[in-house]
């Protein structure tokens, strides 16, 4: 027979402790998950401001941090599918109209799927043209998309005509690696001098050319690759009565900007922007062809 066990405390003062214990237990464990608590609002606030800055970082880090940080201007990279590159500072702090123009097409890609369509009297010119007969403009998809214009202007958002701009920049296009635009006859087609001294008058043409200076050559690796490229044999038998396309053909795959200025470019209009270019003018645009 079992001896019956001796206590030291009575029933009751047992039954006493294990409330306490349990008390304790339960305090304990919610301290546990107050802390747990605590930990989790600790590292969660650090991980949203990570979050916060990551985003603001990828808005603002194109239009800031490049490879041309020495460069005070836009630079703009055209990848050609030759494998050449050719680099162009963009003087949008002398030349802002024109450089205004050329930066709003290529951030459309305006230029992407176009080719180098003449390379004449000194001048190698890109833009507008996907073949020798067909337009950029022509590209009823492209059109469609294209944005920074007013519906008003949907039958040809390319069909405007801006004024050129009067720094001493402007009048420099007769110089070697100089990247220029026909500012009264075309929004579109850029020129590229591959020597000093280039004329403004295209072979088979009575047309007299108006050229304003968007930017330079940023390089003497570009001057070599135009120069390489207005050596080429040109198209003798083009279909366009004036321009002759190098042979073989290149096309632009690309032109990517670098140096953007956020403020300008994160909400830009052009048509808003052109419309205030100019003080002592009522708009930048010249004239705006509907057709």
């Amino acid at each position: 027979m079992s001896k019956k066990q001796k206590y030291s405390l009575t029933a009751s003062q047992r039954k006493e402790l294990r409330h306490k214990e349990e008390a304790k237990t339960e305090e304990t464990e919610g301290d546990v998950k107050t802390a747990d608590k605590n930990k989790f609002g600790l590292w969660i606030i650090p991980l949203i401001i990570c979050a916060v800055a990551l985003i603001v970082t990828a808005i603002v880090l194109p239009f800031t941090c490049s490879a041309y940080g020495s460069v005070k201007n836009p630079v703009a990279k055209i990848e050609l599918s030759n494998g050449m590159y050719l680099e162009f500072e963009i003087y949008e702090d002398t030349c802002p109209i024109a450089a205004t123009n050329f930066i709003f097409l290529a951030r459309n890609n305006f230029f992407d799927g176009t080719i180098i369509y003449d390379s004449q009297n000194g001048w190698v010119r890109f833009g507008e043209f996907t073949s020798m007969q067909t337009y950029k403009t022509q590209d009823k998809k492209y059109m469609d998309k294209l944005d920074g214009f007013y519906d008003n202007h949907a039958k040809n958002k390319l069909g405007y005509r801006l004024y050129a701009d009067t720094s001493t920049d402007a009048g420099r296009y007769g110089e070697e690696g100089m990247l220029t635009f026909n500012y009264k006859n075309s929004s579109c087609q850029f020129f590229m001098s591959s020597h000093s001294n280039c004329q403004t008058r295209v072979e088979n043409s009575t047309a007299d050319y108006t050229p304003t200076v968007v930017g330079r050559a940023l390089n003497d690796q570009t001057l070599a690759h135009i120069r390489s490229i207005a050596e080429l044999p040109r198209n003798e038998e083009s279909p366009h009565s004036i321009w002759k396309n190098p042979l073989p053909t290149i096309t632009i795959k690309s032109v990517k900007l670098y140096n953007l200025d956020g403020k300008k470019w994160r909400k830009f209009h052009f048509e808003d922007y052109m419309s205030k270019a100019r003080e002592n003018e009522n708009t930048a645009i010249s004239n705006w062809y509907s057709d």
